[in-house]
């Protein structure tokens, strides 16, 4: 299972997630729809004498939402990010986090940018993320 699989599997523990599709790096263009998205980073953060290596996967979990001029609709936009933020934070409490595979060991994961409308478009829409940082820990070979 890669890195994204096990992330997609986590995410989807996330009630509002649980239900309905959560894509991988594309965004459908109905509101109300979910992607996870990889995003570029340098991958090693810390190098052990033993060849193991303390490690990040940034990535952004992004909806289409509807937004406008109606204030209760934009309000509630931003709550569900701001839940999203706290259930996060009760996941790394309680340390349930991604199973990884490949001699991998989730550490922690952090929202490093809370909930934004990210794109608006001229159709009534927004695309809206957050972005996460995994941080885990990869065994050497040797």
């Amino acid at each position: 299972m890669t890195i994204m699989e096990a992330l997609r599997s986590w995410l989807r523990t996330y009630p509002p997630l649980s239900a309905g599709r959560l894509a991988v790096d594309f965004l459908p263009k109905e509101a109300r729809t979910y992607s996870v998205d990889s995003v570029p980073c340098k991958e090693e953060v810390r190098r052990y004498l033993d060849g193991s290596s303390l490690r990040q996967f940034l990535f952004t979990l992004s909806s289409r939402e509807f937004k406008g001029e109606d204030i209760g609709q934009n309000v509630d936009n931003l709550a569900f990010y701001e839940g999203f933020s706290a259930w996060v934070l009760e996941q790394n409490r309680a340390r349930r986090l991604p199973r990884l595979e490949g001699g991998r060991t989730a550490r922690k994961i952090e929202v490093t940018a809370s909930g934004y409308p990210f794109q608006v478009d001229g159709h009534g829409t927004a695309r809206y993320q957050i972005q996460l940082r995994l941080e885990y820990f990869q065994k050497g070979i040797r």
